[in-house]
């Protein structure tokens, strides 16, 4: 940065300094030719990538946790949420669901349960992961801001009493 400035104005000094001798050379003004800079300009950076859908970055999720890559999963799941603000939290989520995918065996896929929605902007997807020996709840909370999806909150439990116990209260 330095260096940057420090050529700018040199350059400058120069362009100020050669119409003062060329005055004294019959008034012509005559202003220095701009050198080529030798060093390549960087390439613009791409776009930015709009969020995932939340069915995008779900299924993302979950192939990653099928892979048994955790970590990759909730990188890729929190980047851009305002849960990754909270580092010790996502590295708590992180170990919770290793020994959960230990626990209840490798997970093969999930299913949508259920997705609710309140008013245009807020969703909850609620999921089951299919692990060999038994399925985990999965809540899902995304919050649409300036025309993208952001996860604001997840929750994991294995409480798959409650999944029926709430489809018995959403039938009446």
């Amino acid at each position: 940065m330095r260096f940057a400035v420090f050529v700018f104005l040199a350059s400058s000094a120069m362009a100020f300094a050669q119409p003062a001798k060329d005055k004294e050379r019959g008034g012509r003004t005559v202003f220095p030719q701009p050198v080529a800079d030798p060093s390549p300009s960087p390439a613009p950076a791409p776009p930015a990538r709009q969020a995932a859908s939340p069915s995008e970055a779900m299924d993302n999720f979950f192939l990653e946790l099928k892979a048994g890559r955790v970590d990759a999963a909730y990188d890729a799941l929190m980047k851009d949420s305002i849960i990754a603000e909270r580092g010790e939290n996502v590295s708590e989520l992180k170990k919770r669901t290793q020994v959960a995918l230990d626990s209840y065996g490798p997970m093969s896929g999930y299913e949508t349960v259920e997705e609710k929605m309140v008013g245009t902007t807020l969703l909850r997807r609620t999921c089951v992961s299919l692990n060999s020996d038994l399925p985990l709840r999965w809540r899902f909370y995304f919050y649409k801001s300036e025309g993208a999806w952001k996860l604001v909150d997840l929750r994991v439990d294995d409480g798959l009493v409650e999944l029926f116990e709430e489809a018995g209260r959403a039938q009446k």
